[in-house]
């Protein structure tokens, strides 16, 4: 288990989970998002998160300095949980469930980007195999 600036994650099983912290939870409309890893194409930092195309909000919180909810940026969907200081954590989706990125205040980026890519790569690796053999 990770804690994070304003989100809580844990590997459990197969599954990423994120649990909003405090009144995110409220304003993100989310309690939790769980994600396969198998979707996780990419996990990168994102230095500069207030440059990114957020598109219209809905629903959720935009604060300028606090993002929290869903956001619709060229038709696709993306949730945010940032609190407006240093980078983010952004998490690239393989498309086939709700959202298509997460971007999430971490306290320390580096380290749960190596955390979170290498459960990711290391989940994917056994399927690949079994799929070509």
């Amino acid at each position: 288990m990770v804690t994070v600036s304003r989100n809580t994650l844990t590997i459990d099983g197969d599954d990423l989970v994120i649990v909003p912290r405090g009144l995110d939870k409220l304003w993100g409309f989310r309690r939790r998002i769980v994600v396969p890893l198998s979707r996780i194409v990419e996990v990168r930092v994102e230095e500069r998160p207030h440059h990114v195309p957020k598109g219209w909000r809905g629903p959720g919180l935009d604060t300028g300095w606090k993002l929290s909810g869903t956001f619709h940026p060229h038709g696709e969907r993306h949730y945010w949980n940032f609190s407006g200081i240093g980078p983010a954590l952004n998490i690239k989706l393989d498309g086939s469930g709700r959202f298509s990125q997460l971007y999430l205040s971490v306290g320390d980026a580096e380290q749960t980007h190596k955390w979170l890519a290498g459960a990711a790569a290391a989940h994917r690796g056994p399927r690949r195999a079994q799929r070509r053999a």
